[in-house]
C-alpha cells in the first residue's frame, strides 16, 4: 500500500512539474516571439539605410543558421508536429535536450525573417518534449502525458485552456482514453495555463467588437461552408504534393538548399507588402477592413502559396495561424460579395472572418471541437459575457461539422498532420528504393 502511494505521489509530482515547466517555457517563448515580431516589423518598415543594412545582415545570419539546424536536426523541420508524432509511433527516442533549444532558436529566426509561419506549432512540440524530457530524467514511462502535453502547448499558445483540452482529445491523445487520461489532461492543462498566463497576456485571436448575426443573414454560413471546403481540398493537396516532392528529391542540391531562395523571396515580399506577410495574426485581426475583391483574391493566392511552400519544410514554424489566415480571407471574400449583392451588414465582417478562420482550421486539422472552443473563448473575451457566446455556437457547430464530414467522408481527407506523416513515409520509401 505504501509503495503504491509513493508511486502515485511520484507520478503526480512529475506530472505537475512537467506541466509547470511547459507553461513557463511556452509562455516565455510566446513572449519572445512578440518582441521579435515588433523588432522585425520596425526594421522591415524602416527606410533608414543603416537599419536596412543591419536587417540584411541579420536575415543572412538567420539563413545560414536555419540551413545548419535543419540539415542537422530534421525533427524540427516545419511545425515539428508530424515528426514528433512519427518519433513516438516508431518508438524513436526523443533528443529533447537538443530539440528544445534548436526549435526555439530556429522558430525565432524564421519569425524575424518574416515567414508566413506561426508560433503555435512549436508551442505544441515544446510542451510535449519538455514532458518527455522530465519523464526520461525521472525514469518515468508515460506516453499518454506526452500526448496530453501537446494540448497544454496549444492551450497555452492561444491562452485558452478549454481549447487545449479539446485539442488534446481530438488531435493529441492516441492511446486509449479513460478516466485517468481525462484527469491527467485537466491537471496538466490547468497547471500549464496558470503558469503561462502569468507571463504572457497576448491572445493570438481576438475580437474588437461583437454583433449577433440576425437570423435572416444566416445564408452566409452555407457560403462559408462552400468556400472553405473547396480551398481546404486545394490547400491539403498542394501541401502533400510539395512535401512528397521535396522528400523524394531531398538529395538534389537545389532542393537541399531551397531555404536560400525562400528566405530571399520572403525578405523582398516583407520589404514591399509586410501587411500581408508574417504568421497572419495581424491579417486575421484586420482583414475585415479590406473590401477590395481583387486584393483579397491576390492575398489569398499569395498566402496559400507561401504557406504551402514554407510549411512543407526547410524552415521552422507552425501551420495553425497561417491556416486560420487563409480561412479569414475566405470569410472576408464571402462577406464582401454578400454585402455587394445581398446587403450583408458590414458590422458582421470581423466576426465572419474569425468564424471562417476557425472553420478552415477545424476542417484541415480535424479539430471541430477545438474550433468551437476557440470561438467561444474569443467571443467571451470580447464581450466579457460567457453566455452571449452561446448565441452563435449552434449554427457554427452545425456548419463546421457538416464541412468536416464532407471533406473527411466525400473527399477522403485525413487530418493535415496525418496526411503529411503518410506522404513523408511513402516519399521516403520511394527515395530509398
Amino acid at each position: 500500500m505504501k509503495n503504491k502511494l509513493l508511486s502515485f505521489l511520484k507520478q503526480a509530482a512529475i506530472l505537475l512539474l512537467s506541466a509547470a515547466l511547459s507553461g513557463l517555457v511556452v509562455g516565455l517563448y510566446q513572449l519572445g516571439i512578440q518582441q521579435i515580431v515588433k523588432v522585425s516589423t520596425f526594421m522591415y518598415t524602416s527606410r533608414t539605410p543603416l537599419i536596412l543594412l543591419t536587417l540584411i545582415i541579420l536575415v543572412a545570419f538567420c539563413v545560414v543558421m536555419n540551413q545548419l539546424i535543419i540539415l542537422g536536426d530534421s525533427s524540427i523541420d516545419g511545425s515539428g508536429i508530424p515528426s514528433m508524432k512519427l518519433e513516438r509511433r516508431n518508438n524513436i527516442e526523443s533528443k529533447w535536450y537538443k530539440d528544445i533549444p534548436l526549435l526555439i532558436g530556429n522558430s525565432y529566426a524564421s519569425t524575424f525573417s518574416g515567414f508566413t509561419l506561426g508560433s503555435e506549432g512549436p508551442s505544441v512540440v515544446l510542451s510535449s518534449k519538455i514532458n518527455s524530457g522530465i519523464n526520461k530524467l525521472f525514469k518515468n514511462e508515460d506516453k499518454t502525458s506526452e500526448e496530453i502535453s501537446e494540448g497544454a502547448g496549444f492551450g497555452c499558445a492561444f491562452l485558452s485552456p478549454l481549447a487545449g483540452i479539446c485539442y488534446a482529445f481530438e488531435e493529441s491523445i492516441e492511446t486509449k482514453l479513460n478516466y485517468k487520461a481525462i484527469i491527467k489532461t485537466l491537471a496538466i492543462i490547468a497547471v500549464a495555463f496558470l503558469v503561462t498566463s502569468l507571463i504572457n497576456k497576448n491572445h493570438l485571436l481576438s475580437l474588437s467588437t461583437f454583433e449577433t448575426i440576425a437570423f435572416k443573414d444566416y445564408y452566409i454560413f452555407p457560403l462559408l461552408l462552400l468556400i472553405n471546403v473547396i480551398f481546404s481540398v486545394i490547400f491539403y493537396k498542394l501541401m502533400l504534393i510539395l512535401r512528397g516532392f521535396f522528400i523524394r528529391r531531398k538529395n538534389n542540391i537545389f532542393i537541399k538548399n531551397r531555404s536560400f531562395p525562400l528566405f530571399l523571396i520572403t525578405f523582398i515580399l516583407n520589404i514591399f507588402i509586410i501587411e500581408y506577410m508574417q504568421s497572419g495574426g495581424k491579417i486575421i485581426a484586420s482583414i475585415h477592413e479590406n473590401t477590395n475583391f481583387l486584393i483579397l483574391i491576390g492575398v489569398l493566392i499569395l498566402r496559400i502559396s507561401l504557406t504551402a511552400i514554407s510549411g512543407s519544410g526547410s524552415v521552422t514554424g507552425g501551420l495553425v495561424i497561417p491556416i486560420m489566415t487563409i480561412g479569414a480571407i475566405n470569410g472576408q471574400i464571402i462577406s464582401t460579395l454578400s454585402s455587394e449583392f445581398f446587403g450583408f451588414d458590414e458590422s458582421y465582417f470581423e466576426l465572419i472572418s474569425l468564424i471562417s478562420a476557425l472553420m478552415f482550421f477545424g476542417i484541415l486539422i480535424h479539430t471541430p471541437l477545438t474550433s468551437c472552443a476557440l470561438l467561444y473563448s474569443c467571443i467571451s473575451l470580447a464581450t466579457k459575457n460567457f453566455v452571449i457566446a452561446l448565441t452563435i455556437l449552434p449554427i457554427f457547430v452545425l456548419t463546421i461539422f457538416i464541412s468536416y464530414l464532407i471533406t473527411s467522408r466525400l473527399f477522403k481527407l485525413d487530418s493535415l498532420y496525418e496526411g503529411m506523416i503518410e506522404v513523408s513515409k511513402k516519399a521516403a520509401n520511394k527515395a530509398a528504393a
